[in-house]
């Protein structure tokens, strides 16, 4: 189960940084790189999400955050789609940091070994509130999966089918652009960002 949930934050990690090619809708609530915006604009998102209720629908807090963000300078929106920090590292010294992001960066590194070294460097180097916020967030993730799971055998054979291809896929495309350089990226999430979208907004109403 451990190995399974730290891979799922792995490719989360991968997802953020893929959301701008899709047409999803990006999940309800602030976004994770809040912090790396301007801090106008960290204001107007934190007002724009301040009486949102979980498990509500989002379409207008969404369309509202999506607006503050094309707003931005093209230099301030360069950094949002690298990886966020996630909870039990922040606050770490450079050094431990960089110990992690060496696992995520490094290509000889299959993606079914990466799981038990992050795990492995955590459990090592993290100490106190940042090791406890690990726990947590391995708790938390188990947790996730076991439903996720539960959820999946539920599913009906059609069902199953197409999730199955659809997760091929998804896979296929973490490792697209897990192989491609930083500029490489930088260009596609550029493109991306420019292709136009529709905006739930004012037409999705709530629960």
């Amino acid at each position: 189960m451990i190995s399974k949930v730290v891979f799922s934050i792995l490719l989360a990690i991968v997802a953020v940084q893929a959301k701008p090619g899709g047409r999803r809708s990006p999940p309800c609530g602030i976004p994770p790189f809040l912090d790396s915006l301007p801090e106008d604009a960290q204001e107007k998102i934190n007002d724009i999400w301040k009486d949102y209720k979980e498990g509500d629908k989002c379409y207008e807090e969404q369309g509202l955050t999506r607006e503050v963000i094309d707003a931005l300078p093209k230099e301030a929106r360069k950094n949002l789609h690298k990886r966020p920090t996630l909870p039990f590292l922040k606050g770490v010294p450079k050094e431990t940091l960089a110990k992690f992001e060496e696992i995520f960066k490094d290509k000889s590194i299959k993606w079914s070994e990466k799981p038990e070294k992050i795990e492995a460097l955590a459990e090592k180097e993290l100490t106190g509130d940042n090791l406890k916020k690990f726990k947590e967030f391995k708790e938390k993730k188990e947790k996730e999966d076991k439903e996720y799971k539960e959820k999946e055998t539920k599913l009906s054979e059609e069902a199953k089918k197409a999730h199955e291809k659809i997760e091929a896929l998804n896979k296929q495309k973490f490792e697209i652009l897990g192989d491609l350089s930083e500029k490489a990226k930088e260009e596609l999430f550029d493109l991306w960002r420019s292709r136009p979208h529709f905006r739930g907004g004012r037409h999705g109403g709530k629960h």
